[in-house]
């Protein structure tokens, strides 16, 4: 699996991105087959803002966040990430075993 960076108007750090790939190192043990990521790290006056687009053979996830902080935006993004990769992962396992998955809407959530 490769991880591109793209900053535009900041200078990516290595921090970050050890941070950024440490974490969706960890996302492998539930997504099948990474092929690639990309994180775009942008900066516009006070706002930090991340993009990250996951790659992997059945599925392509993305998401974005906007803070701050990078730190902040990059892991909101993150987890978002890794919400749809477990939810997509939960309608694989329901799909080989004749399961339906029931996901809460917006209704379950007023009672």
């Amino acid at each position: 699996m490769k991880v591109m960076f793209t900053g535009r108007h900041v200078e990516i750090s290595e921090a970050l991105r050890s941070f950024a790939q440490e974490r969706i190192q960890k996302m492998t043990s539930y997504l099948d087959d990474l092929i690639d990521a990309h994180v775009t790290l942008s900066v516009e006056k006070h706002r930090h803002s991340a993009e990250v687009s996951l790659k992997t053979r059945s599925a392509e996830f993305q998401a974005g966040a906007e803070t701050d902080d990078m730190y902040a935006s990059l892991s909101q993004a993150l987890d978002k990430i890794e919400t749809q990769a477990h939810k997509h992962a939960g309608k694989r396992v329901a799909a080989r075993t004749g399961e339906t998955v029931r996901t809460p809407g917006p209704a379950a959530e007023e009672a």
